[in-house]
C-alpha cells in the first residue's frame, strides 16, 4: 500500500487522486453498488489492472525493443469491457514500422501466472495497481475507452483500497502509459465473473 501511494502522490505527484478504503464484500456486490460506494457516475469508470504476457516473447536478444515487443504488460480496462485479443495484438504491431512490424504467429496472450504477477507487480490479485509496480519498466496499457470519462477508479495496492483519479493525470504523469484501442463493450445481459 506504502509503495502505490507513494507513487501516486509523491513519484508521479497526481494531484487529483482519491483514495477509498471498501468493505472486504465488495467483490461480492454487483457493478453498480461499487461505483455508488466509490462515488463514480457510472460503472463504466470502473477498472481493473490486468497483467498479461506474450507467451511468444520468451528470450529476447541484445538489441530486441521490448518497448514495441514487451513479453509482459499491464492492462487497464473497464469491468463493463473484454479485452480484445486481436485489438491487442494489432496495437502492439502497430508500435513498429509497417516494415519491421512481427508477424501474427508471434503473439499469443495469456493471463500471467500468479507468481509472475507477484513478481512483476508486488501486488496479489485483486489488489494489482499500475502504480509502484516491482517491475517499473513494464508498459502500462490503458484502453481507449476510458480516456472520454474524464476520472476513473482502479485497484490500489491491498484489496480493499480503490484509488481514482483523472485520466489526464494517469496519461500524463505516469510512464510507460500508453492509450490503446484494446477493448469491447460487454454484453449487459452477459452473465459475467465481476472479480
Amino acid at each position: 500500500i506504502r509503495r502505490a501511494r507513494h507513487a501516486v502522490e509523491v513519484t508521479h505527484a497526481i494531484h487529483s487522486a482519491r483514495w477509498k478504503w471498501v468493505p472486504s464484500t465488495y467483490y461480492d456486490w454487483p457493478l453498480a453498488q461499487r461505483a455508488k460506494i466509490l462515488g463514480a457516475p457510472t460503472t463504466h469508470h470502473l477498472c481493473k489492472s490486468l497483467l498479461m504476457e506474450n507467451k511468444k516473447q520468451r528470450s529476447p536478444k541484445p538489441g530486441d525493443d521490448l518497448s514495441t515487443n514487451p513479453r509482459f504488460m499491464l492492462i487497464v480496462i473497464q469491468y463493463d469491457a473484454t479485452l480484445d485479443i486481436t485489438k491487442l495484438m494489432t496495437a502492439i504491431r502497430r508500435l513498429r514500422p509497417v516494415a519491421e512490424r512481427l508477424e501474427e504467429s508471434r503473439f499469443e496472450f495469456r493471463l500471467a501466472t500468479p507468481e509472475d504477477n507477484d513478481r512483476i507487480t508486488g501486488y496479489p490479485n485483486g489488489a494489482v495497481t499500475p502504480f509502484g509496480l516491482k517491475d517499473v519498466t513494464v508498459p502500462i496499457l490503458l484502453s481507449a475507452s476510458v480516456v472520454p470519462l474524464q476520472y476513473f477508479w482502479m485497484g490500489g495496492g491491498h484489496i480493499n483500497l480503490k484509488v481514482g483519479m483523472a485520466v489526464q493525470d494517469f496519461v500524463t504523469k505516469c510512464p510507460n502509459v500508453r492509450v490503446m484501442d484494446l477493448s469491447v463493450a460487454r454484453d449487459p445481459n452477459d452473465d459475467v465473473d465481476e472479480e
